[in-house]
Formats: C-alpha cells, sequence, structure tokens
C-alpha cells in the first residue's frame, strides 16, 4: 500500500504514503481498479476486509483455503476449485517430467501416479520434478513414494516446475504453524479453539479419511458421563482409562456440550484442512492430509493420538450397542478397522497394546458386522489373557469363551465351538448351579451349534430343557423364554415338525405383542417368523400377509435400508417365488440385494445370501448366465472369507453346480458335485440331511450324463426339492444366542 502511493498518479493526489491514504485513493477511482489478494489463508474475513478500498466500485479477486472468506462476496461470485480432472493431472506430470505427452505407455504409467497423488496439482508438480531429475523413472516412482512418501512431498530440492515456493506438506505445515501461533496467542477464545482444533486434527488421522461422524463424539463423552470406566477386571489393562475428555463435556442435562469441538471445527474447515462431508455431522479429511497429519508426528505423538482416538472410538460403542443405530455401527466398524489397522503395523510386539475392553467389545462389533476373522484375532487374544490372568473359570473368561464360540459357529468351525461351548456350560453348572441364568443360557448356546452341525434331535432335547428351565426360573413372559421358544421353533422346523413350530411361533408373536408391543423390532421379528412357519406349511397366502405386515412395519419404524427391513424384504420375496410370482420375486431380489450392497458390503453374509436367492430365481425364470455370474461371485467371496470348508462355501458351490447342469455343462456340474458329497461327508457325516441332497443331486446328473436325459425335464425348484438352489430364507439371528 505504501508502495503504490509512489505512483505517478497516486502522488498528484498529495499521499502522505500510509496505507489508509493509498487505499483512499484507490476508492476514488470508482471501477477503474482491481486488486488481488493471493493466497489470503492466514487472515480472518474480519482482518482482510481492512484492506478493501472505501466505496462499491472497483474489482476484488480473493484465493485462499480459507472457506469462510466466502463472506466477503455473494454466493454466485464465490468458487471452488475442485481437483483436476485426470487428463489434464496426466498432461501436467509428462509435462514436468520432460516426457514425451503423446506417448501412450507413459500416460498409462502416469494415470496411476496421479490416481494415487489424488489429482493434487502441486503434488503432481513435485513428482515430475522428481522424475525429471533423474532420481527415478516414471515406472519406478511410485514404489519409491510408498517407502519414502513423507520425504518426496517434503523435501525442498522438489518444489517441482512452478515457481510455488512451497512443498505438498510445506503448504499445510504453514496452516499447521498458524493454528499453533493462535493456540499461544493471550486472545484466550482464540486459543482454546486453536487447541481443540489441534486435538481433532490429531484424533482424525487415526480414524478414516471419510465419514468422521460428530456422532463418534457425542455417544463417547454421554457413555463416559454415565460409566466413569471403573475397571472390573483390575488385573486386566482397559484403554478408557487413557480417553482424553477434553473435547466431552457434558451440560447439566447429561448430554454433550459441544461448543469446544464446534469451535476446533471451524478453524480446521477455515484451513480447509477438514472438509464437510454429506451431511453436517459428517466430515471429510483428504488422503493425502490424512497422511501428512500422521507423518508429521513423532513416535510418542503418533502412540499418544493413536491410543486417544482408538479410546474415543471405543467409548462411542456402548456396551449393548444394539441400542445405538444400526447406521452409526455400520459407519463406525469402518474407524475401527482402520485404526486397528494402523495399530497392527506400528506395534512391534505381538501383545503390545493389549486393552481388555477394546478387545471384547470391537471383537462383538467386527462379528455383528461381517468380519468373522478379524473378531476371531480380537477374541482368541481375549481368551488367552484373561485365562492367563483371573483363570479359565472366572466369569468373564467364560464370557470370552462364549463370544469365540459365536465366531466359530459363524465361520463353520463347529466341532471348535461345540468344544468351547460345552467347557462354558460345566463350568457355569460348577459355579452358579444349574438353575442359573448364566448356566441356561450357555445351554441355549450350545444347542445353536448343534442345530448348525445338524444334530436337530440333540438341539431339539436341549432347546426343550432349556425353554422349561426359562419358564420355571424367569417366567414364561420373560425376554430369554421368548428367545428360546423361538429358537425351539426354528429347529422344530429342520425336524419336518411344522405344526409344532407354528404353534410355539403363536405363542412368541402373542408374548412379544403383550410384552414388547406391537411394534416393537423383536415383536415385527417374530412375525417373519411365524410368517415363516406358515410357509413351511405351504400355506403361502397366510405367509404372504404376515410377512407384508413385517415388512411394512419394519420400514417405517426402522426405516427402508435398515438391515432387518431387507431380511424381511428377502423373505417376502421367497414367499413370492413359492406362490410363483417369479418376476415380482425377482424384482424386490434386486432392490434387497442393492440395499444389501451398499449398507453391508458386498462380502457381508447377508449379502451373499441375497446374490444366492437372486440366482436361485434366475434359474428359475431361464436366466441360466446370470444365475451363474452371480453364484460364481457368492462362490469365489465364501472361498476367499470363509475359507473351502466352510458349509457355506459348500453351499455356493452347490448352487453353481445346479447352474451349469442348467447350463448342461454336465462335466463341470459332475466334478463340483463330486466335491460337495466329499466336503459334506467330512463336515456333517454320512447321515446328515445335506449329504442326502448331495448324493441325490450327483446321482441326478450322472443320470442325465449317462442316459442323455434333458434336464430341462427334471424338475429343479419346488419347496420340498433337494435341489440347494431355492431361495435361502434369511431368519435375522433367529438361532439367537446369549453372549453375555
Amino acid at each position: 500500500m505504501k508502495g503504490i502511493c509512489n505512483l505517478p498518479a497516486a502522488q498528484l493526489q498529495l499521499l502522505d504514503g500510509s496505507p489508509e491514504s493509498a487505499l483512499s485513493w484507490i476508492g476514488s477511482l470508482g471501477d477503474n481498479y482491481a486488486i488481488v489478494f493471493d493466497n489470503a489463508d492466514a487472515l480472518t474475513p474480519e482482518e482482510l476486509e481492512g484492506y478493501f478500498p472505501s466505496g462499491l466500485g472497483g474489482n476484488i479477486l480473493i484465493t485462499s483455503r480459507n472457506s469462510a472468506m466466502q463472506r466477503l462476496t455473494s454466493f454466485e461470485n464465490s468458487y471452488e476449485v475442485e481437483e483436476m480432472e485426470e487428463d489434464d493431472a496426466i498432461l501436467l506430470l509428462l509435462k514436468a517430467a520432460c516426457l514425451d505427452t503423446s506417448r501412450t505407455e507413459l500416460k498409462t504409467e502416469a494415470s496411476k501416479i496421479v490416481k494415487e497423488l489424488f489429482h493434487i496439482p502441486l503434488a503432481i508438480d513435485q513428482a515430475g520434478a522428481y522424475i525429471a531429475s533423474g532420481a527415478t523413472n516414471i515406472r519406478d516412482y511410485l514404489s519409491k513414494y510408498y517407502q519414502h512418501r513423507e520425504t518426496l512431498l517434503s523435501h525442498s530440492e522438489f518444489k517441482g516446475a512452478s515457481k510455488y515456493d512451497r512443498t505438498v506438506y510445506g503448504t499445510w505445515e504453514l496452516s499447521y504453524q498458524e493454528i499453533q501461533r493462535r493456540a499461544e496467542s493471550g486472545d484466550l477464545d482464540k486459543a482454546k479453539a486453536a487447541q481443540s482444533a489441534m486435538l481433532i486434527l490429531g484424533l482424525f488421522v487415526f480414524f478414516h479419511h471419510d465419514g468422521i461422524m460428530k456422532d463418534i463424539f457425542s455417544y463417547a463423552a454421554i457413555h463416559k458421563h454415565v460409566h466413569h470406566h471403573k475397571n472390573s477386571r483390575p488385573a486386566l489393562p482397559i484403554v478408557s482409562s487413557t480417553l482424553d475428555c477434553t473435547l466431552l463435556s457434558v451440560n447439566e442435562a447429561g448430554t454433550w456440550d459441544d461448543f469446544i469441538f464446534e469451535e476446533g471445527l471451524r478453524v480446521l474447515l477455515s484451513f480447509c484442512l477438514i472438509r464437510l462431508g454429506s451431511s453436517d455431522r459428517l466430515y471429510t479429511v483428504h488422503p493425502l492430509i490424512h497422511a501428512w497429519g500422521k507423518d508429521r508426528m513423532s513416535l510418542d505423538e503418533r502412540k499418544k493420538y493413536g491410543t486417544m482416538s482408538y479410546a474415543t472410538l471405543l467409548d462411542s460403542l456402548f456396551g449393548d450397542f444394539k441400542m445405538q443405530p444400526y447406521e452409526f455401527r455400520r459407519a463406525l466398524v469402518t474407524h475401527v478397522r482402520e485404526n486397528m489397522q494402523y495399530r497392527r503395523i506400528e506395534s512391534q510386539e505381538a501383545d503390545e497394546g493389549y486393552f481388555d475392553d477394546a478387545y471384547e467389545r470391537f471383537g462383538q462389533l467386527l462379528l455383528e458386522q461381517g468380519y468373522p476373522n478379524e473378531a476371531l484375532e480380537l477374541q482368541q487374544q481375549v481368551l488367552d489373557v484373561r485365562s492367563k490372568f483371573l483363570g479359565r473359570e472366572h466369569y468373564h473368561t467364560m464370557i470370552a469363551a462364549a463370544n469365540l464360540a459365536s465366531t466359530y459357529d459363524d465361520l463353520g468351525r463347529y466341532i471348535d465351538s461345540e468344544k468351547l461351548k460345552t467347557h462354558v456350560l460345566h463350568s457355569s453348572k460348577r459355579i452358579f448351579g444349574e438353575y442359573h441364568r448364566n448356566t441356561i443360557r450357555a445351554m441355549g448356546n450350545l444347542s445353536v451349534t448343534y442345530l448348525q452341525q445338524g444334530k436337530y434331535i440333540e438341539a431339539e432335547g436341549l432347546q426343550i430343557d432349556v425353554l422349561n428351565l426359562c419358564i420355571r426360573t424367569l417366567g414364561a413372559d420373560h425376554v430369554d423364554s421368548i428367545y428360546f421358544m423361538a429358537n425351539l421353533a426354528t429347529t422344530q422346523k429342520k425336524l419336518g415338525k411344522y405344526a409344532e413350530a407354528l404353534k410355539l411361533e403363536i405363542k412368541v408373536l402373542e408374548a412379544s405383542n403383550r410384552i414388547l408391543g406391537k411394534e416393537h423390532p423383536e415383536t415385527i421379528r417374530a412375525m417373519s417368523h411365524l410368517a415363516g412357519a406358515y410357509k413351511y406349511l405351504g400355506e403361502y397366502s397366510e405367509a404372504e400377509k404376515l410377512q407384508v405386515q413385517a415388512f411394512d412395519l419394519s420400514i417405517r419404524i426402522l426405516g427402508v435400508e435398515h438391515p432387518a427391513t431387507t431380511i424381511y424384504m428377502s423373505n417376502l420375496a421367497s414367499i413370492y417365488y413359492l406362490l410363483g410370482k417369479h418376476t415380482k420375486a425377482e424384482e424386490l431380489q434386486i432392490q434387497v440385494l442393492d440395499i444389501s450392497k451398499r449398507i453391508l458390503g458386498g462380502e457381508h453374509p447377508d449379502t451373499l445370501i441375497n446374490m444366492g436367492n437372486l440366482a436361485a430365481t434366475y434359474n428359475i425364470l431361464g436366466k441360466y448366465e446370470e444365475a451363474e455370474k452371480l453364484e460364481m461371485q457368492v462362490l469365489d467371496v465364501t472361498s476367499r472369507t470363509l475359507g473351502a470348508e466352510h458349509p457355506d462355501t459348500v453351499h455356493a458351490m452347490a448352487n453353481l453346480a445346479d447352474s451349469f447342469r442348467d447350463l448342461k455343462k454336465y462335466s463341470e456340474a459332475e466334478q463340483l458335485q463330486i466335491q460337495v458329497l466329499d466336503l459334506r461327508k467330512r463336515i456333517f457325516g454320512e447321515e446328515h440331511p445335506d449329504t442326502k441332497k448331495a448324493i441325490a443331486r450327483l446321482e441326478i446328473t450322472q443320470i442325465v450324463m449317462g442316459n442323455n436325459i434333458n434336464s430341462d425335464k427334471l424338475p429343479s425348484q419346488s419347496p420340498s426339492d433337494i435341489s440347494s438352489a431355492q431361495p435361502t430364507e434369511n431368519d435375522d439371528d433367529s438361532n439367537r444366542q446369549q453372549k453375555k
């Protein structure tokens, strides 16, 4: 401004050389001037406005990463510069690297690099400068980047071909230094906001970079306030004791006071170190800023913030986390897995960083969300540590054993599960007595494993004992009694005792209506199970009526994309299938699969069931190629995630074999069916119903091959058909296990 006073035109106005006189003179020019404020990041909008000339004329351009600068102009005159288009980014990289921009093979290599750098121009410019220096070639750049990311994005020698005097990391570091300066300033309010911003950023970089929920902190504050983190297992470390409560204040009403948290977010948003997500309660950190946030920390700082974020995630998850919205749990598991992956990489020893409360609760969350192998890893450690320090028959050790057994069930390791559950049952009888609630639950859990092993008679006998004991000790209207009655009904369906199962399901629904209310989720579940009982009896119209009612109630109470709603939609589709309404079944199943993929993910067990069900409908509609494609996906995922000998993998193999037969690929069908038969004999034994089905299917295929019978004339689908390609009823956890 002082320099402007020396311009000839300004000197004619006899300016005194002060910034104020320069602004006054510029304002007198009317529309005949333009001012550019470039990289106006560190100032507040109010501070920058002090440098605006008076009057309404002239033209002012502001470039800034501080989104708050939009307040100085109208909305339509603000423009956010997004990431580069890929073609432009490739061109920039090749030019900066002094390479031929027309060569296809170089463009292919450049595409890989710009995607890894998320199309950030400065990062691409620096990468090109590094390649041009001769230190590496374009083909080897990424391997060096993965090993030395921090150096390549912060090294002063590789600022790029542009004249911008900052590295990628240096640019963000400049913003961070300004926040640090504010944190140390004499302005108390500004200092608190800056300190909050530094803490929030330190936590955010140990979550997943996308979809960071404000609810994580809200739930953590409430949980901390209610439970105060008393360690009921003093011999074992708990991560909740390390929780930083700076951001988790609660008000007199016991709800979260988010003022200081919001102040910190405001600072981070103003420097574009975080962005708003798809709603005002979601935030995102650019992947490279996310990486820089960790890279800039010392080892001690990474350990400190990594543990604090771990504790915050855990405390956002209630002990009985099914009280919290499913959508929250589904989103939370992404952040938990990201944090755990970092801790796994950073740990120097296998047992470093063990926290009993986190391993137990996160294990349960991972199991619920379809990550049984990751749950298994945590739960095995919980059982080992508790056995060592608390003893094998300590109450909390038995809880760990029961939880691990449930995971074994999900993984198809029924022998391991039965062994653990038997131990828990014997210990419970010895410690608590035969009539204690824990003993009854242990019996109920063991019966579930019997059922999954195909030991239906043993399961039924145990479940009858469980139900009688539960009614005797807790009463017929107790929630546990209703659960065990529902489980017994499921077993009786497996035994073909459909009339007995129907009577029980009617009792379960009546009790749920009376005790929990007509619109309680458990009542809706009971309604769906009763519809299933009618379906087994061939009373499809009655089943349809009840299932539609359960589906409609679930949409209204839980929402159209709640997992339970998708299950009821899937069950309704299976009834349409049996009613011969195959087109309606197909329409519903396509919707179910789409929702399931979006909400649960492509590899969740329920998604795979829905994929298999749609394939079964495609088969009946003669869309054999579409069915084959889906069934191959199911088999690939189950083989990879559950293992080659898991019952679900064998089931998927059997379904694919049926599709091969329908497509007249008889040799491939026979080959698969022989594998299915061998596996079922080994897993279940000769007398299991599924083994007998496998024998029958193989015989049919061999008859077709030997006698050249047209397979189109063979019955392939019916409610009692031995074909495994019939839609699977998703019973929504009908074989419920009491984990605590």
